[in-house]
């Protein structure tokens, strides 16, 4: 955690907890918004304990040109290695907080401990998950407890508390609000037949409240944010070193191979960035309604492996079908992979296959080096000696990251077939799945 960050997001977050402690909390505009409650209190325990301990920052002018990644960022510091550690702390508690409640879950669905610690390891000891948290420093471990908390409350049919945290999820960043469908279906074929209604209104009349309250100070953002994620292109690290190209697609997906025109230094036009875009959401509206029609056909015989199946799917929809995903996006998804590993219904194999190409793309994406810029001034040379190596290996890396993300989708559809075809009876570690504990035991 003190060691290493992602140079442009750690950053980022050190600038807005300055901002915080010179101005105030109102002073910063994060969304989706429970970015700037989180970093309010980061902000001020930073602050409280830079009273004790060494705070410094690297300035980015004090190092050499070839160890600034984003130059066209203007990146002034590298935050040191206490700011370092009070961010990802809450990022740490998420992961701990995820690996107890897997645990949980499995071991009153199984009563079987080997299980349950399996699928708590299964996560905690994931090393992309690792990287993500404690390593970048990114939060989507946040919205990914939030979910999985929602999913527990849900089979324990606390509709009203699994609303609220669903409502967190979503303000934590917005892909919850796609398991707003398949939580209604489960809702409703769960229910006593006089009770659907009734508990379908508990749960999003809950939830709506709780997500305006959340973002009342930010309905303004929310049309300016969708337009630049869904219909402008990114700008992302392009062939040249210290240098920024514009994309029109990129990630863990099979859209990444459209990046290799950056190779040619091809320009790109606004109709190619505005077809591009089209299309891709056309295709996320189609995935969408196929895994929705999917679910909507859900009986729901096995709760907590189904209900995992319907809040994975539509995330996997995503996946295979918008033109940008991110690396940190796949840890929405691990939380439910790893419930329905345990479960029988994905392969490890795959699971871990997944995993390790995530990882590998993430140390190509912004090369490995550029994480331990809160190292250089005492291992300047060996940095750099790492990051002319990765500029030696040149395009190949850009190939190598539109063949990882290739593999990615590929590893999905493998997936997506074996959920399909595979029944929870499957035998994992001599227990079978072929049906959950009975009344007296099972989760409510």
């Amino acid at each position: 955690m003190p060691i290493s960050a992602h140079p442009f997001d750690m950053y980022s977050w050190y600038i807005n907890a300055v901002g915080i402690i010179r101005n105030g909390p109102t002073s910063m505009q994060l969304f989706p918004p429970f970015n700037r409650y989180m970093m309010i209190p980061v902000a001020y325990s930073y602050n409280w304990f830079a009273g004790f301990f060494s705070s410094g920052t690297i300035p980015m002018a004090s190092l050499p040109s070839a160890l600034n990644f984003y130059p066209s960022a203007n990146i002034q510091y590298v935050p040191g290695m206490l700011f370092n550690s009070v961010m990802k702390t809450p990022f740490l508690i998420s992961d701990v907080a995820i690996a107890f409640l897997l645990y949980k879950i499995v071991e009153e669905l199984t009563h079987n401990k080997g299980l349950a610690e399996k699928a708590a390891f299964l996560w905690f000891l994931n090393p992309f998950v690792i990287w993500i948290s404690s390593a970048w420093g990114m939060w989507d471990t946040l919205p990914a407890l939030f979910s999985l908390v929602a999913f527990y409350f849900l089979l324990r049919k606390k509709y009203a508390l699994a609303a609220v945290f669903l409502s967190l999820g979503v303000a934590s960043k917005l892909y919850p609000a796609l398991f707003l469908v398949p939580i209604a279906v489960y809702i409703f074929r769960l229910s006593p037949v006089g009770d659907r209604w009734k508990n379908c209104l508990k749960f999003f009349s809950v939830f709506t409240g709780a997500t305006v309250l959340l973002f009342i100070p930010y309905f303004g953002m929310i049309e300016s944010f969708f337009t630049d994620y869904f219909l402008v292109h990114p700008t992302v690290s392009g062939v040249a070193p210290n240098h920024l190209t514009i994309a029109v697609a990129y990630g863990l997906s099979y859209w990444s191979v459209y990046s290799l025109h950056l190779l040619l230094n091809l320009p790109v036009s606004a109709e190619v960035i505005s077809y591009v875009s089209i299309v891709s959401i056309l295709l996320v509206a189609l995935a969408l309604v196929l895994v929705y029609w999917r679910t909507v056909k859900m009986h729901f015989q096995r709760p907590a492996y189904d209900l995992a199946l319907a809040l994975l799917l539509p995330v996997f929809a995503l996946y295979l079908s918008y033109r940008i995903i991110c690396e940190q996006f796949f840890i929405w998804a691990i939380p439910f992979m790893v419930i329905l590993c345990v479960g029988g219904r994905i392969k490890g194999a795959f699971y871990w296959a997944a995993s390790l190409v995530a990882l590998l793309y993430v140390f190509l994406n912004c090369p490995l080096p550029f994480f331990f810029l809160p190292l250089a001034p005492w291992y300047t040379n060996a940095l750099l000696g790492m990051i002319h190596a990765v500029w030696a290996v040149g395009t190949l890396r850009f190939v190598a990251l539109a063949v990882l993300g290739c593999v990615f989708s590929i590893l999905l559809v493998f997936m997506l077939f074996q959920l399909f075809t595979t029944r929870a009876s499957q035998k994992i570690a001599g227990k079978t799945f072929s049906q959950e504990p009975n009344n007296k035991t099972q989760l409510h």
